[in-house]
């Protein structure tokens, strides 16, 4: 924000050395980044903080200089009567939508002369960054830079039935503005009609069809207060930024309306002869009341590390415009001025204490060293999830937890339900809540590739979310991991292979190993529209499906434009939580020697390894302490339809040394129960 010395001059008194200013005005919050020269007299370059929206006017700037130097802020003239009996032009005010605008305030003025602004005016605004138009543009501007809230006239003439009608636009609507650029509008977007069609874009920038110009002769005033959201989203959408919708998007005073419209009407009394020819017009229909915090002497010296008089207390916020009213020792219940808008808690109260009281006058202090709060129930979990896969040489990665339409779309639910979308989203890509971590995890892994890193192991614990059958928020933890790329370093010894799903289906095993979490199984998975249908299965723990993993599908892979296969898991942690860490059993290593067979069989294709495991481990055989898979074979001296499967089996007696009797028994009854249950022939 630009401030010139000579103007502000007009509203407080300043101390004579602008260097001394500088540096007060900064360590009071405004910080003033440099002092330039503009028509011979210096101007400040301040940077206003988002939460200061007040400062963004001469006013504001010169209230915190009166309240700084306990100073007297000189009124600015205004007109004293917007109001005439014997209206000559009558018009009207509707509003629509007040939940976006909930004040309008206009005021007709004819006689209008449209011509140059004077030389000190137009020096003001150019001192202050601003070109000038013609004397009502300008007189607009300077009302702007001057109060903080913006107006706009609209040429009367031109509107079409002589009214102003509030209200949202149409979907697809479309209107040219003062740049001369067609906007087409959403059903979210906030228009200003005269009745017949759209004149401007409320708080942001006027029509085309109804701007001023060398013949105008009646000026309808406007000056309004629009919910800063509101703003805020119109202009993102459309990528349009004014002066206007710069403080109107961080909040203006609710209250300054009808000090714009006054101030701007005896300017143009004075500089473009215009004269009162339809009344004021303030429609409000719900006022905005003030806002009222409690504020403790006791919070204030606790959070500032100061003791403070409880004079000062109540001098300082009667400075700065505020209300004590006094409710106890050391107790008061503040009102808070209209053009305060980042007024909301104790805390921004003792803030504008500690400003004035001077914040290199609060010595620093260490915190107490008392702990605070504890460990929520899950951080056991998490943190075993986390140093295992890190462990395994996983990165752990924070996405936001926000989700838009693409996500949605490309990683459905997979149970009933529906996704959670944010009533208000800053963009199009954070319309919801996110339901899944797999649209995160992606995106680092194309970061990733494009910045030609291949090779990469990542997981994220988040929190997803979802609406149920009966429409209450669900919220829950859940577990991400993808892996892609070589499997290995590449050395002269041997070339790495590729990740592949069963290195993922390893790293989940490894991990519910480490869990110690019972009675989990990864078995294939029914549809799952995101992943591979050839390369994909389902975390099943005691019969529930609690995860699934597998590969990418490859119309995904295609869609997001990745450069590599990519292996992901999803899986929820939360329930998963509620199987871990069982007991865990110790037994001492075996004394006596294991004896390993290899069995080699044919099996019909549609019979998984995972079958035949299964049926050999409820024979019931003490002795049978593992399975393993060794090959799979299908090809040449392969009967078609056929699979050549190799399996080795380990026994292991601990009460004694096994006979090649018992181990052929125990062979034979696994070669009988595999031939006569799936017709397997043995090479």
């Amino acid at each position: 924000m630009k401030i010139s010395i000579e103007w502000l001059r007009d509203y407080v008194d300043l101390p004579g050395d602008i260097a001394q200013l500088r540096q007060d005005l900064t360590m009071a919050g405004l910080v003033v980044e440099s002092v330039e020269q503009a028509n011979g007299a210096p101007v400040l370059e301040i940077e206003v903080t988002a939460n200061r929206p007040d400062c963004l006017s001469y006013l504001g700037v010169a209230r915190e200089i009166a309240a700084l130097y306990r100073g007297h802020l000189r009124a600015i003239p205004l007109a004293k009567a917007l109001r005439r009996d014997g209206e000559r032009i009558p018009y009207s005010i509707e509003i629509h939508d007040p939940d976006l605008c909930p004040r309008y305030v206009g005021l007709l003025l004819d006689g209008i002369r449209v011509g140059p602004s004077p030389d000190w005016l137009q020096k003001r605004l150019q001192a202050s960054g601003m070109r000038p138009v013609n004397n009502v543009v300008d007189i607009t501007n300077y009302v702007l830079l001057e109060v903080g809230h913006p107006l706009h006239a609209f040429d009367f003439d031109r509107l079409r039935q002589g009214r102003i009608v509030v209200a949202r636009a149409r979907q697809g609507q479309r209107m040219v503005t003062l740049d001369g650029v067609e906007r087409v509008l959403d059903g979210e977007m906030l228009l200003i009609n005269d009745g017949g069609g759209p004149v401007a874009i409320a708080g942001i920038m006027g029509g085309r069809d109804s701007e001023i110009n060398g013949a105008t002769d009646k000026v309808l005033l406007e000056c309004a207060y629009f919910t800063p959201a509101s703003i805020r989203r119109t202009s993102r959408k459309l990528g349009l930024s004014t002066e206007a919708s710069y403080r109107f998007e961080r909040g203006a005073d609710w209250n300054g309306p009808t000090t714009a419209i006054a101030r701007a009407c005896y300017l143009i009394r004075r500089m473009a002869r215009g004269r009162i020819a339809g009344n004021c017009r303030d429609v409000y229909p719900s006022p905005i009341a003030p806002v009222e915090i409690e504020l403790s002497g006791q919070r204030t010296e606790s959070l500032l590390g100061v003791r403070l008089a409880p004079e000062f207390i109540e001098s300082t916020l009667k400075r700065l415009y505020f209300k004590p009213v006094r409710k106890g020792k050391g107790r008061w219940l503040v009102q808070c001025p209209s053009h305060r808008a980042d007024m909301e808690l104790e805390a921004d109260l003792i803030e504008e204490i500690a400003r004035f009281h001077g914040y290199q006058h609060i010595p620093p202090t260490l915190p107490p060293g008392r702990v605070a709060g504890k460990l929520s129930a899950s951080f056991a979990y998490e943190s075993a999830v986390r140093n295992i896969l890190i462990g395994l040489g996983y990165h752990e990665t924070v996405n936001l937890s926000f989700a838009g339409d693409a996500d949605i779309r490309r990683f459905p639910l997979r149970e009933e339900g529906a996704p959670l979308e944010i009533r208000n989203p800053l963009t199009e890509d954070t319309q919801y809540l996110r339901g899944s971590l797999a649209p995160g995890l992606l995106r680092n892994a194309r970061h990733n590739f494009n910045h030609d890193v291949r090779q990469l192991r990542i997981f994220e614990i988040g929190k997803v979310f979802c609406r149920d059958t009966e429409g209450a928020i669900v919220e829950r933890n859940a577990l991400g991991i993808l892996g892609t790329g070589g499997f290995a370093g590449k050395n002269w010894l041997h070339t790495a292979g590729e990740y592949e799903f069963f290195h993922l289906k390893g790293v989940v095993t490894t991990l519910l190993s480490g869990l110690r979490c019972a009675g989990a199984e990864v078995t294939p998975a029914s549809q799952i529209p995101w992943l591979n249908d050839s390369r994909r299965s389902a975390l099943l723990v005691d019969g529930k499906c609690l995860g699934v993993l597998g590969a990418l599908h490859p119309s995904l892979e295609e869609e997001l434009k990745l450069k590599q296969p990519v292996f992901l898991a999803e899986i929820d942690l939360q329930s998963l939580c509620g199987h871990l860490f069982a007991p865990a059993r110790y037994r001492p290593l075996p004394r006596f020697p294991a004896v390993e067979r290899d069995l080699s069989v044919l099996v019909p294709m549609e019979i998984s390894y995972g079958t035949l495991r299964e049926g050999i481990l409820a024979r019931g055989i003490p002795e049978l302490a593992s399975i393993d898979l060794m090959d799979v074979y299908e090809g040449e001296q392969i009967p078609a339809g056929k699979a050549g499967i190799t399996v080795r089996l380990t026994f292991l007696d601990r009460e004694g040394t096994l006979t090649v009797d018992r181990v052929q028994s125990f062979s034979d009854n696994i070669r009988a129960f595999l031939q006569e249950e799936y017709g397997a022939a043995f090479r």
